[in-house]
């Protein structure tokens, strides 16, 4: 069943992946794993590997579900979500309970991200160049834009309130470039590639710059992009202290903060760059 740009798959599927997410959270839970800046980190492949798993899925759906195999429906949104969050806790569990030194964690659950993140890339730019035309250069400005950006935010933020970065470190680092990557890249659809945005909150925030004076000279995306960097910005220096003096939650609180940044922003980039 579509719903919009949801597709919900059948009972079976969903009480399957349900179940999942339940076992995995409870192992998880009872194995209490340190939650650190190096874990949150340590995520990011993953939430890039289910957005790039999510437009494999749209490539899939394109090409007239000849791509993928059966079962390619736990890679529709919103299912990616927690198909990607079993496999990246699953892995978590294996590497914890593989006796491994804690402060290498992170980074083997980072490397096993990384590496099926590039076995799925590999996968899914081979299909895109045979069946699609790809458009390297502005998602790839994009991505170097929004690192630029996030230098730029970081530099003002270090000048006006060191403790700011001090404190949130490396994670409030991943939640500013996070939320600046869907920003540009938003805008790189809605203002150069005639993309629509279906979103309740950015439509309106789009609509709001389209009937601006401004939006002759400026376009409608701009307000979008300002309005994420001001929040993004605004969080980090406002939870700051919450990393610093509670390292774990604080953590896990901007790990979430930079997902729903980093995940819709890595979409956008993958859709746009393999011409899907």
């Amino acid at each position: 069943m579509v719903f919009e740009e949801f597709v919900v798959p059948d009972t079976p599927v969903v009480a399957g992946l349900l179940a999942a997410v339940v076992a995995v959270g409870l192992s998880l839970y009872r194995a209490r794993p340190p939650v650190s800046q190096q874990v949150g980190l340590a995520v990011a492949p993953w939430m890039v590997l289910g957005a790039l798993l999510h437009a494999l899925y749209q490539m899939h759906r394109a090409l007239g579900e000849t791509l993928l195999p059966a079962g390619a429906v736990v890679l529709s949104a919103p299912s990616v979500y927690l198909t990607t969050a079993v496999f990246g806790g699953a892995t978590w569990l294996v590497v914890l309970r593989a006796g491994t030194d804690p402060a290498a964690v992170p980074r083997r659950l980072a490397g096993v991200g990384t590496l099926a993140l590039a076995v799925v890339a590999v996968y899914a730019t081979r299909t895109a160049t045979r069946e699609f035309a790809m458009e390297p250069v502005l998602p790839l400005a994009g991505l170097v834009g929004s690192l630029a950006l996030t230098a730029v935010v970081v530099r003002l933020l270090v000048g006006w309130r060191p403790v700011v970065t001090a404190d949130a470190g490396v994670i409030g680092g991943l939640v500013l470039f996070a939320h600046t990557f869907d920003a540009i890249t938003t805008a790189i659809g809605i203002e150069l590639l005639d993309v629509a945005e279906r979103s309740t909150a950015p439509r309106v925030i789009l609509d709001i710059a389209a009937d601006l004076p401004t939006a002759d000279l400026l376009g409608e995306a701009w307000l979008f992009v300002a309005v994420k960097l001001v929040l993004a910005t605004t969080l980090v220096a406002v939870f700051h202290d919450y990393v610093a003096e509670e390292p774990a939650e604080g953590s896990l609180f901007f790990t979430g903060i930079a997902a729903i940044g980093l995940g819709p922003g890595a979409h956008n980039f993958f859709l746009f760059l393999f011409g899907v």
